[in-house]
Order: C-alpha cells, then sequence, then structure tokens
C-alpha cells in the first residue's frame, strides 16, 4: 500500500473514481484537494448516489416506507400503483403513492425532502424514526422523485430529487430550493389516478376517480402523493409480480390497521385485504374460504415480559408474547391445496415481530422454536414490542427485519418453553395417530382388493403333472 509523507503529495494525488461517478462530485473534491476549501459534512453528489445501493430486500419493502409515513400521518385512503406502458420485453414502470393524510406546508415540505429532515426524529411511539425513508426508499426504485403536497385544495406544493441533476451539481454545499406552487397535478399523474392499470382485471378494480376532472375534485382538504418515475431497479420487470407480491406482504405487515377499519389500502386499484399468520383476526381473509368449519386458531397463552433496553440495563420495556395453536384436529381434513394454497398454512410465518403494531419480520427464529419441522406449521408466536425496544432487537433503520440480542431470545424462550412444548407435543401426537391410522388404512384396503380378485378368479391353475421318470421324481 503506497504512503504519502507531504501534504503536496497528498493533494496532488489522483481521483481514481469509477466512469459513472457523479461529474459534480469529482469537480467538488477537486476543488477541496486543490484549495483547501472547507469541507461539508455530507458530499451530496456522491451521497445520493451511494443512498440509491441502501439496500431493500425487495420493492415492496422500498413502497412500505411510504405506506408508514402515510398512516403516520392520519391516511385513511392509501393507494399503490406500479403503472406498465410499452411493449413485452420493454416495459417502463412508473411507481405511484397517493395519500389523504395530513399533507405538508412548504417548510414541511422542504425540510421532509433533506436527508434526516424529519419531524418526528427519535420519536419511538410511531412507525419511522430517522427521516431518511423516504427519499431512500423512493431513490432506490428510481432516480427520480416527484413529491406533491397540499393542506388545502387547489394549492398543491411539489418538490423533486433528481441523482443526475445532484450529481452534476458543482457546487461545495448544495442546497434545496423552495418548494414550487401549482394548481393541479401534471397530466401523467391525473392519469395514473384515473383510469384502470394492466393488472389487475378491470373488474376487480375499484378507481379513485372516473377521469381528470374529478381527480381534482377527490384530492380531498389534504394529502400526500410521492411519484417515481421510470422506475430502473424495480425486484420484478412485471406489474402483474409487482402487484401480486406488494398486495401478499401488505395485506400481513399492515394487518392491525386494516383490521380496525380506519385505513383503506390500494395496489393497483384493489383492496388489500387482511392476512393474518396466526389466524386470530376475525376479519383476516382465511375466514372466507368456502367450507371451512372452524376459522380461527387456539390462543394457548399470552405474556407480558419485563426487557431490558439494553444488556443490564436498568431501563426496561414490556414484550407480549403470544403463542397460537392452529386447529390441526379440523384442518388436517381438508384438501392438501386448501391448506397450501388457501390457507398458507406451510408457508414459514412461524414467528411474526410487530413494532408499534406495524410487522417488521415474519419467518423461523430457531432459538425460540428449535429447527424447521413439521409441526412448526400448526403453532405460531406473536411478539409485540414498542420503539424503546429497538436496540434490544436490533431493528434496521429501513424496518426490514429483527435482530434480536441473545438475552432478548433467552428471557423469551424461557418464558414460553413450558407451554410450547406441551402445544409441539400435542401436534406430534395428532400426527403420529394419523399416521398410523392411515397405515392400517392402506393394509386393510390391499387385503380387501386380494379377496376381490380371488372371488372373481375365472378359471383356477391348472396343478402341474404328476412325475414319472425317476429324475422327475
Amino acid at each position: 500500500m503506497a504512503t504519502f509523507e507531504t501534504a503536496t503529495e497528498i493533494e496532488t494525488m489522483p481521483l481514481q473514481w469509477g466512469s459513472d461517478a457523479p461529474r459534480g462530485g469529482q469537480a467538488v473534491f477537486r476543488r477541496i484537494l486543490k484549495d483547501g476549501s472547507k469541507v461539508p459534512l455530507f458530499l451530496g453528489q456522491t451521497l445520493v448516489h451511494s443512498l440509491r445501493d441502501l439496500g431493500y430486500n425487495h420493492t415492496t419493502s422500498a413502497v412500505c416506507e411510504h405506506v408508514d409515513n402515510a398512516i403516520q400521518w392520519g391516511a385513511t385512503d392509501i393507494r399503490v400503483y406500479f403503472h406498465q406502458t410499452g411493449k413485452r420485453g420493454n416495459y417502463q414502470i412508473d411507481t405511484l403513492i397517493f395519500d389523504n393524510g395530513s399533507g405538508m406546508s412548504p417548510h414541511t415540505l422542504k425540510v421532509a425532502m433533506a436527508f434526516g429532515g424529519s419531524m418526528l426524529y427519535q420519536n419511538r411511539r410511531g412507525i419511522g424514526r430517522y427521516g431518511m425513508g423516504m427519499k431512500a426508499a423512493a431513490l432506490s426504485m428510481s432516480p427520480v422523485m416527484e413529491t406533491y403536497s397540499w393542506q388545502e385544495p387547489g394549492a398543491i406544493y411539489t418538490m423533486t430529487l433528481d441523482v443526475n441533476a445532484i450529481g452534476n451539481d458543482r457546487s461545495n454545499l448544495i442546497e434545496l430550493p423552495d418548494p414550487q406552487l401549482i394548481d393541479e397535478l401534471p397530466s401523467e399523474i391525473s392519469r395514473i389516478l384515473s383510469t384502470n392499470m394492466t393488472f389487475p382485471k378491470p373488474e376487480v378494480q375499484t378507481l379513485f376517480a372516473r377521469n381528470s376532472d374529478q381527480v381534482v375534485e377527490l384530492l380531498g382538504k389534504s394529502g400526500t402523493i410521492i411519484y417515481m418515475p421510470e422506475c430502473d431497479r424495480l425486484t420484478y420487470r412485471k406489474t402483474q409480480t409487482l402487484v401480486e407480491h406488494a398486495t401478499k406482504e401488505m395485506a400481513r405487515i399492515y394487518r392491525r390497521q386494516l383490521a380496525d377499519g380506519h385505513v383503506k389500502l390500494y395496489v393497483n386499484n384493489r383492496r388489500v385485504e387482511v392476512v393474518d399468520p396466526t389466524y386470530w383476526i376475525p376479519s383476516a381473509r382465511h375466514t372466507s374460504i368456502e367450507g371451512l368449519q372452524e376459522t380461527r386458531s387456539r390462543l394457548v397463552n399470552s405474556w407480558r415480559i419485563e426487557v431490558p433496553t439494553a444488556e443490564n440495563n436498568t431501563d426496561i420495556g414490556i414484550v407480549t408474547v403470544r403463542l397460537y395453536a392452529l386447529p390441526i384436529e379440523e384442518w388436517s381434513q381438508l384438501p392438501r391445496k386448501t391448506l397450501r394454497n388457501d390457507l398458507h398454512v406451510f408457508d414459514e410465518y412461524t414467528v411474526s415481530f410487530l413494532r408499534n403494531d406495524r410487522e417488521v419480520q415474519a419467518g423461523t427464529v430457531h432459538q425460540l422454536v428449535g429447527r424447521r419441522h413439521s409441526d412448526h406449521a400448526w403453532l405460531r408466536l406473536q411478539i409485540d414490542f414498542s420503539g424503546e425496544l429497538d436496540e434490544a432487537f436490533g431493528v434496521a433503520v429501513n424496518k426490514q427485519g429483527v435482530r434480536p440480542k441473545n438475552y432478548v431470545l433467552d428471557l423469551i424462550e424461557k418464558t414460553i418453553h413450558d407451554d410450547l412444548a406441551t402445544v409441539r407435543n400435542h401436534i406430534k401426537k395428532f400426527q403420529s395417530e394419523q399416521a398410523a391410522a392411515s397405515v392400517k388404512h392402506k393394509v386393510r384396503e390391499g387385503e380387501q382388493r386380494a379377496n376381490e380378485t380371488d372371488a372373481i378368479q375365472g378359471k383356477p391353475l391348472p396343478l402341474p403333472p404328476a412325475p414319472e421318470t425317476d429324475e422327475e421324481k
């Protein structure tokens, strides 16, 4: 590794940037190194480009950042759109999120568009904390983010973040411009809000408005629209797959907000129904499956566990853990297709973590339920915690999962151990009895077929001839 002994050598070292690096950023760097100019804490040209690679698990998790904001600010109607145009193999997809929440004043909008700009910074009672999600999520999908917000009809303020424009800016300090006032939405946005999407089928779509004129009337007294045109970084290339994945995930992530009826969420004009992996919410989608006699799981036990906010800390938070047993006796008689495709019993949602009523992870946690086993399909754990326990549960900035500390898992496992063992033993016993009955049934069927075959034998087999020669004898 080369070393430089003098300041002159350091200042004259060449920039070894990549060919696609922002040109404005290169100019700023060279000027700083040459002239010794003041260095800002954040270099906007490179920071914005870097945030495009923040690393969301999939497009849905990025879109959820905007849904989170909408719920945080009182929205009751939230609409997500994946608008597809172009021909097969060369589709262009624009993403749009509309909400009828409280909207933003011009000054608030300007702050919200800044990285780290948040009206709820470090407020752990809500869904967001840092003022990064809206921008980072949008730019992870598209190089352009357009924001429109209003707090009175006909007075819409708009601002745009453009990665390429910021990257070409040669200023040492990049300042956000003032929001622009417009009296109507751009035509491409009004068109999305008033036309059927390419997926799903038109008959299941509930349009926000019938035409562009009605869009203006229905925007309401306040709201916000986030628009990301020409998305170049989406998990899937087709609208259908994006819509299906977003609908499936959001139905589970926001099940509590949707179940109470105060929030309506649509993806491409189709309303999202509640999906509950614990099968406890009465309004969940599975309860409408035809022929389902038992629609609810059994709550085995519920615990309130005091958990330190950090290891060996005296400050504590409350974690609520609920253990559910699915109705294996009734559901095991259902067709395999119903269990797998309709009820989704075998999806790996054994343990669900909810932070402030919003799911942040669902899956299998070996430290709590052991290695993967067939009995996992018939039990569920739901773990609720508040934002004050974010460090203890290892919640990521973008709310894409948890990494609970060992002391947290140990406390939970110790508390639930006996009841969990009882449930698992019951499931295993029932499965063993079913397997034994199935084997016995198959043996009986085989014996019956053999007897039936003997009864209908048309002609008995001939006896071998009697031996005649000494060799045959």
